[in-house]
């Protein structure tokens, strides 16, 4: 029961005085019903500390992703490397090929 219909009720013997009363209640409960919404300094702690608590998981995300990213970087440098070291090996195999053919067709023009 509202508290404008209990205040009617107690004043219902002076009909215009209930009538009167009930509407200034009614009136006032209806102004201050948006305020009950208000966020209050509390309410904003709660949900600061809920964000700051997010944030950190959040951080941990970003780290754990981070360290899985250097890793598999670090993987590609490393086969990089390999490849490099390989060309270089066949490279110098060739070269040593291809001078080992020169000198062998000089030698058969001699």
């Amino acid at each position: 029961m509202s508290l404008a219909v209990k205040v009617y009720e107690a004043f219902k013997d002076d009909e215009k005085k209930a009538k009167v009363l009930s509407e200034v209640i009614d009136e006032l409960e209806s102004r201050i019903a948006p305020l009950r919404d208000v966020a209050t300094r509390g309410d904003l702690d709660v949900v600061k500390l809920a964000l700051q608590k997010e944030i950190e998981q959040v951080r941990g995300e970003v780290e754990q992703v981070r360290l899985s990213l250097q890793k598999e970087i670090e993987g590609v440098r490393k086969e990089i490397e390999s490849a490099k070291a390989s060309t270089i090996k066949w490279v110098i195999g060739l070269l040593v090929l291809q001078t080992g053919v020169i000198v062998s067709v000089i030698a058969l023009l001699r």
